[in-house]
């Protein structure tokens, strides 16, 4: 896990939901993220969820004793595979009520068969969208650097859970990609602005902000360049245009044809030959009486077509 992911996760996971709909909302996602229910062997059902993220596993310890009195032994796993580390298990034994409590919680339907996924009824309220989707990061979401390439993800397990959560990304405003990797379904974000209003709504204020000022630098660095390389780009073409009407007029002059131009003319010539760094708007202020950017280009194209035929190239 990067720290960018650790700090966005350690920072929801602090999060506490003051509304009974939004403890729900959040619980009932991380259940489903990663929960798994089974039939144990004398016959009992249980409700396990093994997270690899101690502020995930966290969350999920508070939600559940926050709303119910419930027995919740916690496990700390340690995986022979280094590249999964520690995960914490979580277990939900069969007890008084375990039943009617999964149905609260939308992991189980009113039949007692298993929702495949966060049932509406539980997000319907947008504060409750909001926890959901907090709950869905926690359990399987990723989020680069705020410096890097802009990416944030949440995996999920079902291409029904990822339909369902893209709902919830477009009630709240977010354009969500969709693809499927390595067996599993992927939501995901480009744009660095939707990646900063994402972390708000759901929660993460001190990341939103980290990726807020990375956006507004990144924003003034090419707005600079933009700027830089416009200038350079007029600064090529004045001098371009420059040398190119300096010729003429040294041309003109080496074959005696400028000494019989009309005043104007004469006068503009003897301007460009002596400031060649001017613009042409600032030609025009130099003669007497001063003359527009316009009148300073028509003169050019007439001092241009005194050339003979073959020198006009």
């Amino acid at each position: 896990m990067t720290s960018s992911v650790h700090k966005v996760k350690e920072e929801l996971g602090r999060i506490r939901p003051s509304r009974h709909c939004c403890q729900v909302a959040e619980l009932s996602t991380l259940l489903h993220m990663d929960g798994t229910y089974a039939i144990r062997g004398s016959g009992g059902h249980m409700l396990v969820t093994e997270s690899t993220g101690v502020y995930t596993a966290r969350k999920i310890y508070t939600l559940l004793h926050a709303l119910f009195q419930l027995e919740t032994p916690v496990v700390k796993v340690i995986r022979n595979s280094p590249r999964r580390g520690t995960a914490y298990r979580l277990e939900i034994p069969d007890q008084p009520g375990f039943h009617q409590i999964l149905h609260e919680l939308g992991v189980l339907d009113s039949s007692l068969s298993l929702e495949s996924v966060v049932p509406r009824r539980i997000t319907r309220n947008n504060c409750c969208a909001s926890a959901a989707l907090r709950g869905a990061f926690l359990g399987g979401g990723y989020v680069s650097e705020p410096y890097g390439q802009a990416d944030l993800e949440i995996a999920f397990s079902s291409h029904e859970a990822a339909i369902s959560f893209n709902e919830l990304f477009k009630r709240r405003g977010f354009e969500a990609g969709i693809r499927e990797r390595r067996g599993q379904w992927v939501l995901y974000l480009k744009a660095r602005q939707q990646i900063s209003d994402f972390l708000a709504v759901t929660g993460a204020h001190g990341a939103h902000l980290e990726w807020e000022s990375r956006t507004i630098l990144n924003t003034t660095r090419n707005e600079v360049n933009r700027l830089v390389n416009c200038d350079a780009a007029n600064a090529r073409r004045l001098a371009e245009a420059s040398l190119r009407q300096r010729e003429i007029v040294s041309r003109l002059r080496g074959l005696g044809i400028l000494a019989e131009a009309p005043g104007a003319l004469q006068e503009l010539a003897a301007a460009r030959l002596e400031f060649p760094q001017a613009s042409l708007a600032e030609l025009g202020r130099m003669m007497e009486p001063p003359v527009s950017k316009a009148v300073v280009q028509g003169r050019m194209r007439r001092l241009e077509s005194l050339l003979p035929t073959e020198d006009a190239k």
